[in-house]
């Protein structure tokens, strides 16, 4: 799909209408590595490829590799990630301080930007379990009309109805999404979930944990 057209669409979608890991919001200094690993593109070198202020972030601040995940959660393959990879590189990397998650909001139709704000009005030490939750119960959500099954899962989570409502109504939230889709394109080139920018690499579609962990240890996660 034309990243372009993927922009676009989401803004007009956000504009007409529209937790399981524990985490805190860092800022660190990281930057683009410089690294090239055979097979990849070389790094990119952009503010992007760091964390921002506003971004949700899991691990160490200091953490010498800056993992970077654009993701729709309507996507399936963004939710078998989750489910099956990203545990591993929980264990392996990040709880041991070699790397940081950075979950950014590229959001392919309506349903991944409601969720997205769902997902984004709870706290921020909520955001992780919310995300895994809407990975989790994705088939039930993820249709034409998701606000009925996204308002269960933030009555589980505590949010009333009026609240629901004012989370999918805040324009502030959903310019963030809207931008956050905008700059991943114009920046990365990235036009499909998940896509993920590790120190600067861009690294598109579904992987291993076994490819990552090679990406990671070349890039000083050893």
């Amino acid at each position: 799909m034309n990243p372009r057209n993927i922009v676009i669409g989401v803004a007009v979608l956000a504009l007409i209408g529209v937790g399981g890991f524990y985490a805190w919001t860092h800022y660190g200094p990281n930057a683009a590595s410089g690294v090239a690993i055979e097979g990849l593109p070389a790094p990119i070198d952009n503010p992007l490829a760091q964390a921002q202020e506003g971004d949700m972030v899991m691990g160490d601040a200091n953490a010498p590799v800056t993992f970077i995940e654009y993701s729709s959660l309507s996507c399936p393959h963004c939710a078998r990630h989750h489910a099956t990879v990203l545990p591993e590189i929980k264990k392996a990397y990040i709880d041991t301080g070699k790397v940081k998650l950075v979950m950014r909001d590229f959001p392919l139709n309506r349903p991944a930007v409601e969720a997205s704000l769902l997902a984004h009005c709870v706290s921020p030490m909520a955001y992780w379990g919310m995300t895994d939750q809407l990975f989790a119960t994705q088939a039930s959500w993820a249709t034409e009309n998701s606000a009925p099954a996204l308002a269960a899962i933030a009555a589980a989570a505590g949010i009333n109805g009026q609240d629901f409502q004012q989370c999918l109504s805040d324009e502030a939230a959903k310019q963030k999404i809207i931008a956050s889709a905008e700059q991943a394109s114009a920046v990365f080139k990235v036009d499909s979930t998940p896509t993920f920018v590790v120190n600067g690499i861009v690294v598109t579609g579904e992987r291993s944990f076994e490819e990552f962990s090679k990406i990671f240890d070349q890039l000083g996660a050893q």
